[in-house]
């Protein structure tokens, strides 16, 4: 790795850092319209490589194909579900009084994701214990919905945080856009979903033949029910005994 690599490892580290630490820095300077441009391309740079290590860990249970097949899919997941929800929200925040523009906008919902996938990231050893150590497919699947989960909901607490507390030093995002934008988040998360569906496998059950997507019936709570269920009937059936 030569000397401009590492600066710029180092770099992508330290933005990460001051995610976790000083988003209120990263808010200032988006709302200010300052580095934006640098800010996309680092925020682009962590979702997609984090959360493409993530998917890469997801599909352990199912052999390399569906490693990298998943290691593909989560990026995509989050690059469409924006891309499908984005518009809306910025046209309507604009209707409700917001100056920010096109690309501010943006950066503010990317930082919310790049949270996220930090926070994924963080989850893919517990992932990899509980795969190498036999967890059922069912487990894995129900652990995995659960980190996302929670993954968003954190990204998407940091993002409200940050702008409340921006709302209150200027007028550039109304209050009333921090309403909508809590309503899209809604909006955002059962698209998220949807778009899972249509992707999915994402963790592979080892006991199929590896496919890149599978057929499109039922949905994703109706499966994410079914595995709970297969779970605990898993779990309170006797165990079967060798003759």
């Amino acid at each position: 790795m030569d000397a401009t690599e590492r600066q710029s490892s180092s770099h992508i580290l330290a933005y990460m850092d001051g995610m976790l630490r000083h988003r209120e820095d990263y808010f200032s300077e988006i709302f200010e319209n300052r580095n934006i441009l640098k800010h996309l391309a680092l925020l682009l740079g962590i979702i997609i490589s984090l959360s493409a290590f993530y998917g890469f860990v997801m599909g352990a249970s199912s052999g390399w194909s569906q490693m990298l097949a998943s290691a593909i899919k989560v990026p995509v997941l989050y690059l469409l579900t924006i891309l499908v929800c984005y518009p809306v929200l910025y046209v309507v925040i604009v209707i409700m009084g917001s100056r920010l523009s096109f690309l501010q906008t943006l950066c503010l919902i990317l930082l919310a994701l790049g949270l996220n996938a930090v926070l994924l990231a963080s989850c893919a050893p517990i992932i990899f214990f509980f795969t190498v150590t036999g967890a059922n497919y069912h487990f894995l699947k129900l652990l995995n919905v659960a980190i996302f989960a929670f993954g968003g909901c954190w990204g998407m607490l940091g993002l409200w945080r940050g702008l409340v507390a921006m709302c209150e030093q200027s007028d550039l995002y109304p209050r009333q856009a921090v309403r909508i934008l809590q309503i899209w988040l809604l909006v955002f998360a059962f698209v998220g979903m949807q778009m899972t569906w249509c992707l999915r496998p994402f963790v592979g059950n080892p006991e199929m033949e590896f496919q890149i997507f599978r057929a499109q019936h039922g949905n994703f709570y109706e499966d994410v029910v079914k595995s709970a269920v297969q779970l605990v009937e898993g779990a309170v059936s006797p165990p079967k005994t060798s003759v």
